[in-house]
């Protein structure tokens, strides 16, 4: 199962962690987990457009993101991440659960970043 913890400070979505598999297909054949890492990563290379304080890692057990700016950009791009989220609920809620984790910003919580190339993240 993919868990899915989107981070809350304050009553505003301010970053994710996912871990797991789906387990739904063979390793290469998941929809399930391609369509998580697709709302992940679009999340992401998104967000490098708006905002200049983001942390993200990908160290193949998790997916981390998290920013320390508030905008309505930012808001609107977590609400879609959210709703993608729940789409995938809809049909394959053996496969991801979406959870909700109240967080804080604190320097020592900070994820490490990831090595931008050409303006966006990769795999």
């Amino acid at each position: 199962m993919i868990n899915v913890d989107l981070l809350i400070k304050e009553g505003r979505t301010v970053g994710y962690e996912i871990r797991g598999h789906a387990d739904f297909a063979e390793h290469g054949s998941d929809i399930v987990c391609s369509a998580v890492t697709i709302l992940a990563y679009t999340c992401i290379n998104t967000l490098d457009k708006y905002v200049t304080d983001v942390d993200f890692l990908d160290d193949g057990d998790i997916l981390k993101l998290k920013t320390f700016e508030i905008s309505k950009e930012v808001d609107v791009v977590f609400t879609y991440f959210e709703t993608g989220i729940q789409t995938l609920l809809g049909n394959y809620s053996d496969y991801v659960k979406l959870n909700y984790k109240e967080t804080w910003n604190d320097i020592k919580h900070r994820f490490t970043k990831i090595v931008k190339q050409e303006g966006s993240f990769f795999i």
